[in-house]
């Protein structure tokens, strides 16, 4: 992805400094977009910025998925939902 998406996405604008700089290097770090490639990237993701003591609200994960889903089909968001659901479960 395109990290400049990140900026200009208005949707992310209340993200703090530190989180958005965390988010472009996720961004330009990712190599494709599909579902399995996004899911694999955001716990990847997580698990560095837990290392880097960044951490994220639920509500701005699902606002970063959200916008990383923009770029697919709508049968890949659709099965991106679906690895997105499972991964949760198992977190619980």
């Amino acid at each position: 992805m395109d990290p400049s998406v990140l900026l200009n996405n208005p949707q992310l604008k209340n993200i703090s400094p530190e989180k958005l700089q965390f988010l472009m290097e996720m961004a330009g770090q990712e190599k494709g977009s599909t579902p399995k490639d996004m899911a694999a990237a955001l716990m990847a993701a997580s698990a560095a910025a837990q290392k880097k003591g960044v951490g994220f609200e639920s509500s701005e994960t699902d606002l970063i998925v959200e916008v990383l889903k923009q770029n697919m089909s709508e049968s890949d968001r659709k099965k991106a939902d679906m690895i997105l659901s499972m991964m949760k479960g198992r977190k619980k």
